[in-house]
């Protein structure tokens, strides 16, 4: 049986923290997910190298080599640290609450086992053409308008850089999820090890606490660091989310199915770009491909494009949001 992506990104996010754990253990020097590297080359989170370049004013090779880093491993692999590597989406799943309700992250309520889409749409004659478009949901803005200047977390990257600026620190790296989590990890980790107590170990997992239980819609509103690797993920044409038409049954017209823009946590369409977020703003979780009943959907590493209809076997990979 295949293994669940929810659980393959617990992995994945715990394996991440475990390396941070081996380089403590082993005095690697490598570092943590928020800055490491080697020697004076340091691959720092890119929105703590912008901050860092603000409040000191001055920008050095070796941060400017560190951020191309990362720049091009976004432009290979998108925004996959949001949903494989950053510890606030292991931490929601380990101690957060499922959405009560039958209805899909999305909005859609999810259809009976075997019982076609659009039986459960209002209207005999639903179908994937009369779909209502994807809404807000936890995204408090329009999935189409997401990456633009509606979207509250560009506004919080703004915020972000100018208070940066105007105090000559970087304010947002105080309260940022992930430093904290891994602040805390090494915290404890310095407690078994050497006995050494601090009150960071209070401090820190309060402030996770409160930003996990008040600001719940934190990735999808207030994510500075999703919003810029978002911007980078522009450049990103790899590993995208791609339909086969020939198994696909709402390719056709003939079933409206949608289960696989249901399962997107980012409010991505493969079928109705009008509709969805920027394909910049996939974190290729694979839901998608997950959820879709007859896995029509695949993630190859360079995708072929051509025109929907043209053939059988022909592979399409959505547009959407292509801005």
């Amino acid at each position: 049986m295949k293994m669940r992506m929810a659980t393959a990104r617990t992995l994945a996010a715990c394996g991440v923290l475990g390396l941070v754990g081996v380089g403590l253990a082993l005095h690697t020097g490598t570092g943590t997910p928020s800055a490491w590297g080697l020697p004076d080359i340091a691959a720092i989170c890119p929105l703590g190298a912008v901050e860092a370049a603000i409040a000191s004013k001055t920008v050095v090779p070796p941060l400017l080599i560190g951020l191309a880093i990362v720049v091009a491993l976004v432009a290979v692999f998108g925004r996959a640290f949001c949903a494989w590597g950053c510890p606030v989406p292991l931490l929601r799943r380990v101690f957060g609450r499922r959405s009560r309700g039958s209805a899909s992250a999305t909005g859609h309520a999810r259809p009976a086992a075997g019982k076609p889409a659009e039986d459960a749409a209002s209207g005999p004659a639903a179908s994937a053409d009369s779909r209502p478009a994807l809404p807000a949901r936890v995204l408090d803005v329009a999935p189409s308008e997401r990456g633009s200047a509606a979207d509250p977390r560009n506004w919080v990257l703004g915020a972000t850089v100018l208070t940066t600026a105007a105090f000559g620190f970087p304010v947002f790296c105080l309260v940022c999820p992930v430093g904290l989590t891994v602040a805390t990890f090494i915290g404890l980790w310095r407690l078994l090890q050497f006995s050494e107590t601090t009150l960071s170990l209070v401090v820190f997992p309060l402030i996770l606490v409160v930003e996990l239980v008040l600001l719940r819609k934190w990735c999808h509103r207030f994510c500075p660091l999703g919003a810029l690797l978002a911007l980078m993920a522009r450049l990103n044409r790899t590993l995208r989310p791609t339909v086969d038409a020939s198994a696909c049954v709402a390719c056709d017209g003939s079933d409206g199915c949608g289960r696989c823009a249901e399962a997107c946590p980012e409010g991505i369409d493969l079928h109705h770009p009008a509709a969805s977020a920027p394909m910049g703003e996939c974190t290729k979780c694979g839901e998608c491909g997950q959820a879709c009943p007859v896995h029509a959907i695949s993630f190859p590493f360079l995708p072929r494009r051509s025109a929907r209809g043209d053939g059988e076997g022909e592979e399409i990979l959505a547009e959407a949001g292509e801005r």
